[in-house]
């Protein structure tokens, strides 16, 4: 903890002795052993050790005379150290940084401080990189023959990427004579690994200890690789690089020669996420995501493995990709690094259209539903099949030929399952057995229109899909029992509504937006329908209610503000689509307990962001609010105020400020249902003075991050019932502790005198100026405020002065 202080805590001179002093220490300590047999003190030496470099510089460790002690005293002790993996494991990682950060500072190129230390250094490193390997090794084959109960380290990838990239910063800083090191290791593995293999005598115990083995120097080489700085990396540092890249790919298609043999043993996932590594690295560091990055790592190359240019690299890392997606039968991280690979090459401008001329891409392209690929048979993955379709489809789309007729030749195995589906009848369409292929099918277009950007490419979309096959959506809500389906033909269309990145906006003579709003209006109330008149019993309500609620309530906040369609003018023209949306929306809100707004955080996020959208002063013409939907809606904000997240408190209050200033300003604006909302809203004082107290209680009891969001409604509120504002604050502070009434009703007194009680801006904005004020003042005061009960009750006590000022701002209000 001592050695965790920062640097700036101490005045110089006091830094300098500080530094010896702790020097000092820590070589009598390494030197005489003293405690070091505990694994406790053990353990907080190595954290000491780190920590201490870490927050004091190389310079100033270097002043101390005990300098070349310590370094030769850490070295000494590291060796020893990083054999005892099994009896501390989580010792490796401090050892490491202690090093790492001697290496990154200590430039062993130009060795200035060799009298010193730097010697010491220099030899040091390389042991280091070795001992660390070989106790990985060691422990590896220890744990996989069963020999040892530890922890096997491979399955721990953070920690394992963490540790190595540690060493890998060691190798950097002294890349000629410690990335040799891991070359000399590697190669002699995969010379016993060839052996092994070719001997046939191969046992799978052997096999697995081998690979397992193997995945050690393939993540060093990696990461090696990834650690790379262009401009710190001389020729010499990049040659080592393409020998490294040359002999990890050379063990990889002997692995990959392996597993298409008959021997039956498992392949190794961590040596696979090596290779995988491997190919990210490389690419990382000397093609990078624009594609145009030129070393002359690639003329060492050609000499090594006769690969001349990045199109070879990139052939061979999608040959990597699409060999992982045919031979891993379950869903494993190598699938999951494999598909997150070919997501990354398919996002920069350059690179998507360098990796679309590969042969092996085009392949993909036109077998992209292929039974081979094991992980499309599962449904539980929708973000492995959504990162599959979704590289495709950019892929797609930066085609030098992506035309209608490319996409439908990629959508064609699409197209023969949907006809083949609604060619089914009605029975046969809802039996158990095609619960699968629907939910394949929705999650998988859903996953492809989520990646397409242009409005070109979703054209070609829309118009593959509709009228004919856009049915499958309805068919699935209509017919459809399962809340699985539902849920995915429901997301599915909340994708399809979604104006991402202006991708909806048709010319202004297109009737395609309407169409959608007619498709997405349909389908909820399929969907809305479906869940009110259902007497199945629920399992969980969440699953097989809420989750399909909060994506219709998605839908509709889409649909508004994509803005691609003018919604207002359906009633015009007799459209009914506008008013069967707003009405199945309306009777869904109805149905759950306020409650679980913030039982189900989801529920309640879709719900406050749909209202805010809907209520706002644009749409106030389209909505109609009974007074029961009034009530559940105004009582749903209440809920939310106690959200987890702000943005849906924060929703909640414009939600309230937007209906009630509706109410005030609609009517003198001319408004057609203007007088009916505010008809409601000035009928049900009793909602008014609930919210009222709601917010009250919120502004003179809690400090929230959202103060701003909170006055506006207040501030409207105050504007329909003055009088009651006041009345439930002047009992407010008569709970309060006498002493503390006087600045209590100073304060409130300068934030309800602050502004008007009018509807201006103005006011508005000298409101939450003035109820900023206030929570300094109560803050700087420390004027805690008592939640009230019987027993404070204190005298009555009137906090503007009178009643002329409440009788004037509540005639303001009428």
């Amino acid at each position: 903890m001592v050695a965790s202080i920062r640097r700036s805590f101490y005045p110089e001179t006091v830094r300098i002795n500080f530094v010896k002093r702790m020097s000092a220490g820590i070589v009598e300590v390494l030197q005489s052993g003293i405690g070091l047999d505990d694994i406790d003190n053990y353990h907080h030496m190595c954290r000491l050790l780190a920590r201490f470099r870490c927050i004091h510089t190389l310079v100033e460790i270097e002043e101390t005379p005990i300098y070349r002690e310590l370094i030769v005293s850490a070295a000494g002790f590291t060796s020893t150290a990083l054999t005892l993996w099994e009896w501390s494991p989580n010792s490796f990682a401090p050892l490491l940084t202690f090093w790492a950060k001697i290496a990154t500072t200590h430039d062993s190129r130009d060795n200035n401080k060799a009298s010193i230390a730097g010697d010491v250094i220099s030899d040091a490193l390389p042991k280091i990189v070795k001992l660390y390997l070989d106790s990985m090794l060691l422990v590896t084959s220890r744990v996989v023959t069963g020999e040892s109960a530890a922890d096997n380290p491979l399955e721990d990838n953070d920690g394992l990427v963490e540790n190595i990239t540690l060493l890998t910063n060691i190798v950097r800083s002294s890349y000629l004579t410690c990335a040799p090191v891991i070359i000399s290791m590697f190669r002699e593995m995969a010379g016993e690994y060839q052996n092994l293999l070719s001997s046939g005598q191969i046992t799978e115990e052997a096999l697995v200890t081998m690979e397992s083995q193997l995945a050690w120097p393939t993540y060093a080489m990696a990461l090696c690789i990834n650690g790379r700085q262009p401009y710190k990396s001389l020729a010499e540092d990049d040659a080592i690089d393409a020998d490294m890249f040359a002999i990890g790919m050379e063990l990889d298609r002997l692995v990959q020669q392996r597993l298409t043999s008959p021997i039956s043993v498992p392949p190794c996932e961590a040596l696979e996420l090596g290779f995988l590594q491997l190919y990210y690295s490389f690419r990382a560091s000397y093609i990078g995501e624009q594609g145009y990055k030129t070393t002359s790592i690639f003329a060492k190359l050609s000499e090594v493995a006769g690969i001349t240019d990045s199109a070879a690299v990139l052939e061979l890392t999608m040959q990597k990709v699409m060999f992982n997606l045919k031979t891993w039968r379950t869903q494993t991280a190598v699938i999951s690094r494999s598909l997150q690979l070919l997501h990354d090459m398919s996002i920069g401008y350059v690179s998507v259209r360098q990796i679309t001329k590969l042969n092996t891409i085009k392949l993909l392209l036109a077998n992209h539903n292929s039974d081979q690929f094991y992980f499309l048979s599962y449904i539980d993955e929708y973000k492995q099949r959504a990162l599959y379709y979704s590289a495709l489809a950019r892929i797609l789309m930066a085609t030098e030929s992506s035309t209608t007729t490319t996409f439908a030749e990629f959508a064609q195995p699409w197209s023969t399952m949907i006809d083949g589906m609604l060619s089914l009848p009605d029975s046969q369409f809802a039996q158990p057995n095609m619960r699968l292929s629907l939910i394949r099918i929705l999650r998988d277009m859903r996953g492809f229109l989520s990646a397409l950007s242009s409005r070109a490419g979703y054209t070609m979309f829309f118009n593959w899909i509709w009228p004919s096959r856009i049915q499958l959506v309805h068919r699935c809500l209509s017919l459809s029992k399962d809340p699985l389906i539902h849920v995915a033909a429901l997301k599915f269309m909340s994708e399809f509504v979604f104006n991402r990145t202006q991708r909806l906006n048709f010319d202004i003579s297109s009737p395609n937006g309407i169409l959608i709003f007619r498709e997405a209006s349909k389908a909820m109330w399929e969907y809305g329908s479906h869940i009110l008149k259902s007497t199945e019993p629920v399992r969980d309500i969440y699953k097989d209610r809420y989750k399909g609620v909060s994506v219709c309530f998605t839908i509709l906040t889409r649909l508004f503000v994509g803005k691609y369609v003018a919604v207002g003018v359906m009633p015009l023209y007799g459209d009914d689509t506008l008013d069967k949306a707003l009405k199945i929306t309306v009777e869904m809100l109805k149905q759950f307990p306020i409650s679980d707004v913030i039982a189900y955080p989801k529920l309640g996020k879709a719900t406050l962001t749909m209202l805010e959208t809907l209520l706002a002063r644009t749409n106030l013409e389209l909505v109609d609010l009974d007074n029961t939907a009034y009530e559940q809606i105004m009582r749903i904000c209440v809920e939310a105020f106690d959200h987890a997240e702000v943005a849906v408190s924060s929703s909640a209050c414009t939600v309230i400020n937007s209906v009630v200033t509706n109410a005030i300003e609609g009517v003198e604006d001319g408004i057609a249902r203007a007088e009916d909302l505010a008809e409601l809203v000035h009928g049900r004082v009793d909602i008014n003075q609930y919210l009222l107290k709601a917010l009250l209680n919120i502004v003179l009891f809690e400090d929230r991050s959202n103060d701003w969001s909170f006055s506006r409604p207040l501030f409207c509120l105050m504007v329909l019932q003055f009088s009651f504002a006041m009345q439930y604050t002047e009992q407010i502070v008569q709970y309060q502790p006498a002493e503390r009434r006087d600045d209590l009703v100073a304060a409130l007194k300068a934030l309800f005198s602050a502004a008007e009680f009018q509807l201006k801006s103005a006011n508005r904005d000298a409101f939450t100026q003035a109820l900023t004020q206030y929570r300094r003042e109560v803050n700087t005061k420390n004027l805690i405020m008592m939640v009230p009960t019987d027993q404070t009750l204190g005298a009555p006590v009137q906090i503007l002065g009178g009643s002329s000022d409440g009788e004037d701002a509540s005639a303001m209000a009428d």
